[in-house]
């Protein structure tokens, strides 16, 4: 009797690890794949404006004060150099931190929160940066680095 019970409980166990390692919903991983990118591109009616690679930049956004910039759109390059288009921005929204925000800000439109496409707007005269992320259940899956902001 004892090693019929004794069986049976050890096969339950069994079968139930089988059962829940095989899930497709392992709680421990991501259920997607981080965001892979090195830099990134932004652009002003399809004109280039700034890029920065790997965190380097050479470029500073130029923002007129009491004003905003014209719409700004972005992408990001490969290790390679290749430009890449944004991720989907419902799971991997952008998002910004502002070194001093009474100098600029960013604006996206009601509808856009989150998209990869904004408005720098000029607040003070200044120079301030920004920098960019790429967020992902809750972690940033990429980040640009730096990018000077001067408000004239």
């Amino acid at each position: 009797m004892f090693n019929n019970n004794f069986l049976k409980v050890l096969l339950i166990l069994i079968l139930s690890f089988a059962i829940i390692s095989c899930s497709k919903d392992e709680p421990l991983s991501p259920s997607e794949d981080h965001f892979e990118a090195e830099g990134m591109v932004f652009f002003e009616s399809g004109i280039k404006i700034a890029e920065i690679f790997r965190g380097v930049t050479q470029d500073t956004f130029f923002v007129p004060l009491g004003n905003m910039t014209a719409h700004i759109e972005v992408k990001f390059l490969s290790p390679e150099r290749n430009l890449l288009d944004p991720p989907d921005p419902k799971k991997k929204p952008l998002s910004w931190t502002i070194s001093d925000t009474s100098i600029v800000s960013v604006y996206q439109h009601p509808n856009g929160q989150g998209s990869y496409e904004f408005h720098l707007q000029g607040k003070k005269a200044g120079v301030t940066d920004i920098e960019f992320f790429v967020l992902h259940e809750g972690h940033p899956d990429f980040r640009s680095g730096k990018i000077p902001v001067k408000v004239r």
